[in-house]
């Protein structure tokens, strides 16, 4: 119920600030614009995800997480975008289907905050398409650096008795675990391209 209640509290609280809020540029990432709309729909969907997980985090420190993510996205978008990268269209279904299941987002509830917003039905699916790409980039530039040492991992099997049905799914964790710092450290690299102006 409290659940519910919250939700509710957030789309009256967004249709009480819909008129003050504008497409006013907030930021600048290169020659791409995030508006405060944009900060307003992020910031709320940030709210949205951590009422699922019944995280309390303050305004401010949401705030600032939003703005964060939506400058990531930018320099993810103008990466790819220039080099071109795709995403299969049943990786981006996969991968969405299973962002909600760990969200516990239900359909139900992804679609009042997309009337609510009046943001278009693909904002959520281009996001997560958006990040696949980005996992497409750095795999294609950093393949020949997500190698793992399978003689270790072995011996780590052998020596705490983990079953040999695991073998595939810990070097699977291993080399995400090295994409996943390739992920962050050329971000921060791409980050430097790119003139980022607060306004």
């Amino acid at each position: 119920m409290k659940k519910i209640i919250f939700f509710f509290f957030i789309i009256l609280n967004v249709e009480t600030l819909s008129k003050e809020i504008t497409n006013k540029t907030k930021i600048q990432v290169g020659n791409e614009i995030i508006t405060e709309h944009d900060i307003v729909i992020e910031k709320n969907w940030l709210l949205l995800i951590y009422s699922e997980k019944k995280i309390n985090i303050p305004a401010s420190i949401i705030s600032d997480i939003a703005q964060k993510n939506l400058i990531d996205r930018k320099i993810k978008k103008l990466e790819t975008d220039n080099l071109k990268v795709n995403a299969e269209k049943n990786e981006v279904d996969n991968e969405l289907f299973n962002f909600f299941k760990t969200q516990n987002l239900s359909e139900d509830k992804v679609y009042n905050f997309i009337k609510s917003f009046q943001i278009h039905e693909n904002h959520i699916r281009e996001t997560v398409e958006l990040e696949i790409k980005w996992r497409n980039l750095i795999r294609s530039i950093y393949s020949g650096r997500i190698n793992v040492n399978v003689t270790e991992i072995d011996q780590q099997i052998q020596r705490n008795n983990i079953p040999l049905t695991e073998r595939d799914n810990i070097i699977a964790a291993e080399k995400n675990k090295i994409l996943n710092s390739f992920l962050y450290s050329h971000l921060e690299i791409s980050k430097k391209k790119y003139l980022i102006k607060v306004l």
